[in-house]
């Protein structure tokens, strides 16, 4: 499938897409041709956004991690959901917010300026509840939780997904676990402020100044990147390094399905970008 914009932009995911992530050691491997496929985005004028579904780090930790794996980011455009959401509720009016996450959650909810609440029992006026990624909670946090949701509060969430990517095979993805409980005890399904929504891509179009549909978006998961890009009218690009196969991609409904998969970002086409870009 083509695309009818020319393509002046290059949204990348992260684990499973560019590199994988050790979780023991902290540090990540850029996946084959992930490099060379950056050098050559540069090359051609292609500005380039990494939009990580995760919120294990705060944006400012990612440039370093992927550096020392060889991928190189400009200062400003590594995306989190966590960023997002500083963004968009700060837009939206919110300033009290729950916050169920560690510092890739908290950090850019703390330099947008809110005033963050730890998920206890009986806080009040709470305005909105966010859930990030995090491996510290148990029952009195959930409770706390679909406490304030009760009294009033909009619940948020980086991302619903059930897993993603890594050196070790599919990880939890426990903000998504912790929304479907929220949701099932409250009868309010947390709003997704991360991939699928387009916030992310509306974040990146303000970060670059190009428009959405100069975007080419590529990543793992049909249920993620690529619908993002599909709904945002960018060009959508699978690539089989991570939880997604060819035939996982292809099964997705057409309106929502990728332009085009491929095996590894060796086999990016940067060259056609730029080439439909002059013409």
């Amino acid at each position: 499938m083509t695309h009818a914009k020319p393509i002046r932009g290059a949204i990348f995911d992260i684990d499973g897409t560019l590199a994988m992530m050790d979780k023991t050691k902290g540090t990540y491997t850029a996946l084959p041709g992930a490099v060379d496929a950056l050098s050559a985005c540069r090359k051609a004028n292609i500005q380039v956004v990494a939009y990580t579904n995760g919120t294990f780090f705060p944006p400012a930790h990612y440039y370093p991690l992927l550096a020392d794996a060889g991928l190189e980011i400009d200062a400003g455009h590594v995306v989190t959901p966590a960023s997002v959401a500083a963004l968009y509720l700060k837009e939206q009016g919110f300033n009290r917010v729950m916050v169920l996450g560690d510092a890739g959650t908290r950090v850019p909810m703390e330099e947008a300026g809110f005033d963050l609440v730890d998920p206890v029992s009986g806080r009040e006026n709470v305005e909105a509840i966010l859930i990030g990624w995090t491996r510290n909670f148990g029952l009195s946090e959930l409770e706390a939780l679909c406490e304030a949701v009760w009294a009033g509060a909009i619940p948020f969430t980086g991302s619903a997904a059930p897993f993603f990517a890594s050196s070790k095979g599919r990880l939890l993805g426990v903000s998504g676990a912790i929304s479907a409980m929220v949701e099932k005890v409250t009868g309010q399904s947390p709003t997704v402020l991360g991939k699928p929504s387009t916030l992310g891509m509306e974040m990146s179009a303000k970060l670059t100044g190009l428009a959405q549909n100069e975007f080419a978006v590529v990543g793992d998961d049909p249920d993620l990147e690529i619908a993002m890009a599909r709904v945002a009218g960018a060009y959508a690009v699978g690539v089989t390094t991570g939880v997604s196969d060819t035939a996982t991609f292809n099964a997705a409904e057409e309106g929502l399905r990728a332009h085009r998969v491929i095996s590894s970002l060796a086999d990016l086409p940067v060259a056609e970008w730029r080439a439909h870009a002059d013409a």
